[in-house]
């Protein structure tokens, strides 16, 4: 079984209301290779997608394709929209949804509210995370800003040091006295990333193929891992 994280976008086209594209790497591993024919079943706050679906009145025909997208490539992708009898799953634009791959089967359902999710990778066999993009700039992780980061029981939490309030001796000393980490985000080209290495990772629970929620505000972003069994999963 493989974990991967969905998002629910809203298109122009009159005739459809939202849309959820799959363009998973595991949909090939799965069965759902180019050219299959599936059948997509609504459920509450999600939904289910089968090879074998054909007998349920309830769902809905959807064809494997080849994505269009230069970034992904010849791979295959699913386009799935949510509309008519797809109305009674509960979702809606921005929502996210945790995806369970699994031979034939792809079942999704909708993520508790964050502003970001991803699923932990891993680098030289060790999980691994890279926060990457314009937010972090916009909430105040500029290219070799110190950082503390801080493990607990329900995530880890990062925060940058301003420079206004507390020295720099004064924060590597609270940092010291608190046991938190420093990191810097660092420019990568034209792009701002911040590597999470696989001990602070580990310290919080979070292993490879871990969805994570990331939540932020200017100058702290948290990074916590969702109750799956809530959602019945």
């Amino acid at each position: 079984m493989k974990m991967g994280v969905l998002f629910v976008t809203a298109i122009k086209k009159p005739e459809y209301r939202t849309r959820v594209d799959i363009h998973s790497q595991w949909l090939s591993d799965t069965g759902f290779v180019i050219g299959t024919s599936a059948y997509a079943i609504p459920q509450q706050d999600g939904f289910t997608i089968t090879t074998q679906g054909e007998n349920n009145k309830h769902g809905k025909k959807i064809s494997v394709i080849t994505n269009k997208n230069r970034n992904y490539g010849s791979k295959p992708v699913i386009h799935l929209y949510l509309a008519k009898n797809f109305s009674s799953t509960g979702l809606s634009e921005g929502d996210f949804l945790a995806a369970k791959f699994e031979y034939g089967i792809i079942e999704a359902k909708k993520l508790p509210a964050a502003q970001k999710y991803c699923v932990i990778g891993s680098h030289d066999y060790e999980a691994f995370l890279q926060f990457s993009g314009g937010w972090l700039s916009d909430t105040g992780f500029m290219p070799d800003t110190a950082t503390t980061v801080s493990v607990s029981d329900d995530g880890i939490t990062f925060r940058v040091w301003d420079g206004v309030t507390e020295s720099y001796a004064d924060f590597v000393k609270f940092a010291r006295s608190s046991k938190c980490q420093i990191i810097q985000p660092r420019k990568n080209q034209t792009i701002t990333t911040m590597d999470i290495p696989g001990y602070i990772l580990n310290r919080a629970g979070f292993g490879d193929g871990d969805i994570c929620g990331i939540d932020y505000e200017y100058g702290a972003i948290r990074l916590f891992k969702p109750d799956l069994r809530k959602i019945g999963f």
